[in-house]
């Protein structure tokens, strides 16, 4: 079986979500667990999921969904396809897959600037996590952050999402390395008193914040830094918030970031 193509693609969050297997004794197969965003294609009139900054995929089951809709799917790529070759991945842009039972639309957010720096407050039906980033749930596609987080609460209960900065205190130097503080924070619209362990996926959109880091990077000289993502893990009867934080195990590299 070749190599995942995905290993050679530029990303600077390598997801651990994207699972590969030979499919059947001499079978030239990958398939797989990824996220995407929808991008309608028009040199081929076609819904494409990009995957990845260079690396597309193409399904009918994506045909009437909209530009910029964010999944979650498992997927099986057939390389001895002639439409997979090399030279027909090349000239179209895409592989062709087949998506398998889990298509899962991912909801979206986007990152704000803080209202005010006071993080003391609780919100409205705010909920703690028990983690902002579960081990592999972090993947970034052009400009898009897709994160998976871990919290207490109903099967069925509709959840809203916020990540927020300080604009006017973006970053912090700790040894040496900068840090980019996000303030990621979860209430309930619909609320229960029954509670689970659940994982979450969100997708937001950080086109904006990270070109801003970017520039400032760029100003002071740095190649690569770190985001520190903080996030309330506990709130008491009396509405004390306890903080966390969870940072992203690689530096993040300047000139490794696409915006197209």
């Amino acid at each position: 079986m070749k190599r995942l193509f995905l290993q050679n693609a530029v990303m600077f969050f390598v997801s651990l979500l994207l699972l590969t297997s030979c499919m059947g004794e001499g079978r030239n197969v990958d398939s797989g667990m990824v996220f995407g965003v929808v991008r309608y294609d028009y040199l081929s009139g076609k819904n494409l999921l990009d995957v990845a900054d260079d690396v597309a995929f193409y399904s009918s089951r994506f045909e009437y969904d909209y530009e910029g809709d964010c999944f979650f799917v498992t997927y099986e790529i057939d390389h001895d396809l002639p439409e997979n070759s090399y030279e027909s991945v090349e000239k179209r842009g895409y592989y062709e897959v087949y998506i398998g039972e889990v298509k899962e639309k991912v909801d979206k957010w986007n990152v704000y600037p803080m209202l005010a720096a006071d993080t003391s407050v609780v919100l409205p039906d705010e909920l703690p996590l028990s983690s902002a980033i579960v081990e592999g749930g972090f993947v970034y596609i052009k400009g898009r952050v897709f994160m998976i987080s871990n919290l207490q609460k109903s099967t069925y209960q509709k959840m809203s999402w916020t990540l927020r900065y300080d604009a006017d205190n973006m970053s912090f130097e700790e040894r040496g390395t900068r840090y980019y503080n996000l303030f990621l924070r979860s209430t309930a619209t619909q609320n229960t008193n029954s509670r689970e362990a659940i994982s979450f996926a969100n997708a937001f959109e950080m086109r904006s914040y990270l070109q801003n880091v970017v520039q400032k990077e760029k100003e002071l000289g740095g190649e690569s830094f770190f985001i520190r993502f903080n996030y309330p893990s506990a709130i008491s009867a009396d509405g004390q918030i306890t903080w966390e934080y969870q940072d992203l195990r690689e530096a993040v590299k300047v000139n490794e970031l696409v915006f197209e």
